[in-house]
């Protein structure tokens, strides 16, 4: 269910202060947001809360509890933080729980950031064909979900849109994407012909994983509901 912003922020806090110097970083902070799949009510029982610190300093730190991010006041205030793809999603998906977002207006995904995406997307096609059936079947499952991931997120980017929590690629990405073949005719796109084995199995684990997550229930909280309309 969609969470409040005083429940997120007790939350928070109260995971951010067993980290050492937890406190710190929020006292230092002029702004903290939570963002990812906690913002939009979308967690599992398991998940960790993805929390956003402007400070002083960058740093990052990441437990099974918390995935806690800092970034400087003023990295938030230069053109790489507007046109990045973790600050558009912040302005689109975060909750402030300290300060405002009087940046959020500005962000939107930059030509770096795209570029990044399809670097990071075109590096996983060239180095994994070659090592694809040494692979334990498990690294083969988590490779292929990864660059189905990657792909739906640089797809959206592309279209200038905000990438929403993991949740949504997973489980809603029919309502949100073009053609249920987009992520397909990507990654043909982006693989080498000579490497048509590697890619008809890489495709054949994406639709089977897919065909898994799909199925799950199909709600979404108001809040997520109505956010998401606002986009696609």
């Amino acid at each position: 269910m969609s969470r409040t912003r005083e429940s997120l922020a007790q939350i928070a806090v109260e995971r951010v202060w067993k980290l050492a110097y937890g406190a710190k970083y929020f006292d230092e902070s002029t702004e903290v947001i939570v963002f990812g799949s906690m913002s939009l009510g979308l967690e599992r029982p398991d998940s960790d809360i993805d929390v956003l610190c402007v400070g002083s300093h960058e740093f990052k730190l990441k437990t099974d509890a918390v995935d806690l991010v800092g970034v400087p006041i003023g990295q938030v205030g230069r053109s790489p933080w507007f046109e990045s793809e973790l600050a558009s999603h912040i302005a689109e998906y975060g909750t402030w729980i300290k300060g405002s977002s009087h940046w959020a207006c500005k962000a939107k995904i930059g030509q770096h950031a795209l570029d990044n995406k399809r670097r990071r997307i075109t590096a996983f096609l060239r180095s994994l064909p070659g090592v694809w059936l040494r692979l334990d079947e498990g690294f083969r499952v988590k490779y292929s979900v990864k660059l189905r991931r990657e792909t739906q997120r640089l797809l959206l980017m592309e279209r200038g849109t905000p990438v929403p929590p993991t949740k949504i690629l997973d489980s809603f990405w029919n309502t949100v994407s073009k053609s249920p073949f987009d992520v397909h005719d990507r990654l043909r796109r982006l693989t080498p012909c000579s490497h048509s084995q590697f890619i008809e199995d890489l495709l054949d684990r994406i639709d089977t994983h897919f065909s898994a997550v799909q199925t799950a229930p199909r709600h979404l909280p108001s809040e997520s509901l109505r956010r998401l309309a606002s986009l696609f």
